[in-house]
């Protein structure tokens, strides 16, 4: 499961009172969309982003009683990313996005990393955060955008020109959290502008693990 010790940072979002309700109300607002505009299941695409340490560190080792200065291996180094993965109801799974903290390229693992070549060839995308807090590699509209269109909207194109019954008009869904990333005016202008064929259907407030 890659767990590790982690110390609380924050009080946990509490579950709404109504949260089946809304759930519902949500299902059955994707079942109507889908119904409405003819969208299968394989263009139904929802994604979930999680943070990955490759170092944890909780500052804590063991030394001799007593010990008033103690050392430890990168107690100043925080070494982890977003990984987002996306699926759809009929078990398909789009490419992974990686996002690193950085403001460049440099900030991505090295193109002759093991394992980066057939990351690649399986299409996974790679993008720096390059966020205003510096350290962050949380997901950030930079990094949607490219999600968008490096993996998402590829995808979407590849299903259309596979199946006959679909045209280049063919609307598809985005299910995703209520981050201020997703639903921010600026993210959701982008998509309905750039990306008019694309509906955006979110996981009711603090319901993600109900």
């Amino acid at each position: 499961l890659n767990w590790s010790p982690r110390k609380g940072t924050r009080a946990a979002a509490k579950l709404p009172t109504n949260a089946e309700d809304k759930c519902e109300e949500e299902f059955f607002h994707l079942v109507y969309i889908m119904k409405w505009h003819r969208v299968p299941p394989k263009l139904v695409v929802g994604f979930d982003q999680i943070g990955t340490y490759i170092l944890p560190s909780n500052g804590s080792t063991w030394a001799e009683h007593g010990s008033h200065q103690v050392d430890i291996v990168a107690k100043d180094e925080k070494c982890a990313f977003t990984l987002l993965v996306a699926s759809t109801p009929d078990g398909t799974f789009l490419p992974f996005q990686q996002v690193w903290a950085g403001a460049s390229t440099q900030s991505l693992p090295s193109a002759k990393a093991p394992g980066m070549a057939k990351a690649c060839a399986h299409g996974f995308d790679f993008a720096f955060a390059k966020s205003a807090k510096k350290g962050s590699h949380f997901s950030m509209l930079k990094t949607m955008k490219e999600w968008i269109e490096n993996i998402f909207e590829p995808y979407r194109r590849r299903v259309i020109e596979t199946d006959p019954d679909l045209d280049d008009n063919q609307y598809a869904i985005i299910y995703l959290d209520c981050y201020l990333v997703h639903t921010g005016e600026e993210f959701r202008s982008y998509v309905f502008n750039q990306f008019p064929h694309v509906i955006l259907c979110f996981v009711p407030a603090s319901c993600t693990y109900y």
